[in-house]
């Protein structure tokens, strides 16, 4: 239980680091959250308590964020989360623990991997050019139907949507603003979803208080880091988090199985 000291100490220390990758980067916190917590808790539990916990920390970037969005593309990416949202939620409460530990670790490292062979734009380079409007809608809703089931599985639904918005070449500022946005709407549908399904108890309340505030000032770290110095690219800061987290869980899971 979390309620030991070392475990809870372990669990304050890992929500105060994801608070610093997601105030710095605008995403990344549910999934590191998640991955952490699945060395100490079932993923039933984990992911809806790191779900809970992003949506809390997150509150106090909307205001700016929903100044620097684009609005049009975050409707999009809205559709179909929403979509995507009930299938995780029923598959959620059918998988068993073991496999969804070793699924959230897939998917993180996967996503780490894509972001990592992913090229770096050229100069003057607009891919999105000679793509058609419909087809870009269409794109954004499949972008943010896949991010919002990753999100509802195994709160892994960073990847997924940072490759599409790196894709779309928008600026580090208002990428950073539909993440958060984005992941805020993902996490409370995934919430009320979870809450129908009994997945969400009062333990789950009280275990976030716990980690709340470590999460909190981790995130202010972060974001006071990103105004001095915007990430460059995904390459050199959450990638190789990411990977790192993912080959642990998975070694764990061969270890022990």
């Amino acid at each position: 239980m979390m309620s030991s000291m070392p475990l809870l100490g372990a669990a304050m220390a890992l929500a105060c680091f994801a608070g610093v990758v997601r105030g710095y980067c605008g995403f990344g916190f549910a999934m590191l959250l998640a991955l952490g917590l699945t060395l100490l808790l079932p993923p039933i539990e984990a992911v809806p308590l790191a779900l809970l916990l992003d949506l809390l920390t997150s509150v106090g970037l909307w205001r700016r964020a929903s100044r620097l969005a684009e609005w049009g593309l975050l409707r999009q990416l809205l559709c179909g989360m929403l979509v995507a949202t009930a299938v995780g939620v029923s598959l959620m409460a059918m998988l068993p623990a073991a496999p969804m530990r070793v699924a959230i670790a897939v998917l993180a490292l996967l996503g780490a991997l894509a972001l990592m062979v992913r090229p770096e734009p050229l100069a003057g380079e607009d891919p999105v050019a000679a793509v058609s409007r419909g087809q870009q809608t269409w794109s954004g809703v499949a972008a943010g139907a896949l991010s919002g089931l990753c999100m509802t599985l195994a709160s892994s639904g960073g990847p997924p949507l940072m490759l599409y918005l790196l894709h779309r070449r928008l600026p580090p500022l208002e990428l950073r603003a539909i993440a958060i946005l984005f992941f805020a709407a993902s996490s409370s549908a995934s919430l009320i979803g979870l809450e129908m399904a009994g997945a969400l108890g009062r333990e789950a309340w009280g275990r976030a208080a716990w980690l709340l505030v470590p999460a909190l000032i981790g995130n202010l770290l972060g974001q006071w880091y990103f105004e001095r110095s915007p990430p460059r690219s995904m390459k050199l800061t959450v990638a190789p988090l990411l990977m790192a987290l993912s080959l642990w869980v998975l070694a764990r899971e061969a270890w022990q199985g």
